[in-house]
């Protein structure tokens, strides 16, 4: 399999894993070192494999990302025992047409403004990395591998584990 075809397998395959996870933890360096992480709604993956939300463009984070565009997404589906982070950079857009096609009511709640809040923009996340685990199984199956493997006092596997290909500055 050539590279761009593989890039492309891990690509869809994040996006599987983050189907059903509407939520994620964004991890931005503050310009004075700290790490400050922060919920979002994630609002697509689109075809490029860039990940989308909306933002305040009077938030943090957007200081945050001006001082340095590298972020980290921590995503988790524990019902399902998978669990995502995306390395990336992210970038702040103002887009009407992008907005506009992202939009819905709910996002009246963050923005009782609705789409034309002055302050609404998008904030685009273009992956650099990502690692997945995912369990696989049933909580019952994991705990009596745990049990198994601290019995016979070795290794348990519990899943799956890998880095994916998604993007060009790793």
């Amino acid at each position: 399999m050539d590279h761009e075809k593989a890039d492309r397998g891990d690509a869809k395959i994040l996006g599987d894993l983050l189907a059903g996870i509407e939520y994620t933890m964004l991890t931005t360096l503050a310009p004075d070192g700290s790490l400050v992480s922060r919920p979002l709604q994630t609002l697509q993956m689109d075809a490029g494999g860039a990940l989308w939300f909306f933002t305040s463009a009077s938030s943090g984070k957007i200081d945050d990302i001006h001082h340095d565009s590298r972020v980290n997404l921590a995503y988790a589906n524990p019902a399902k025992k998978i669990f995502v982070t995306v390395s990336g950079r992210a970038e702040v857009v103002v887009d009407r047409t992008k907005i506009d096609e992202l939009w819905s009511a709910a996002q009246t709640i963050f923005f009782p403004q609705g789409r034309d809040d002055p302050t609404l923009a998008l904030l685009k996340i273009v992956p650099a990395a990502a690692r997945y685990w995912d369990g696989k199984e049933s909580a019952l199956a994991t705990l009596m591998k745990f049990g198994r493997a601290v019995l016979n006092g070795e290794a348990a596997d519990i899943g799956e584990s890998r880095e994916l290909d998604v993007g060009g500055d790793k």
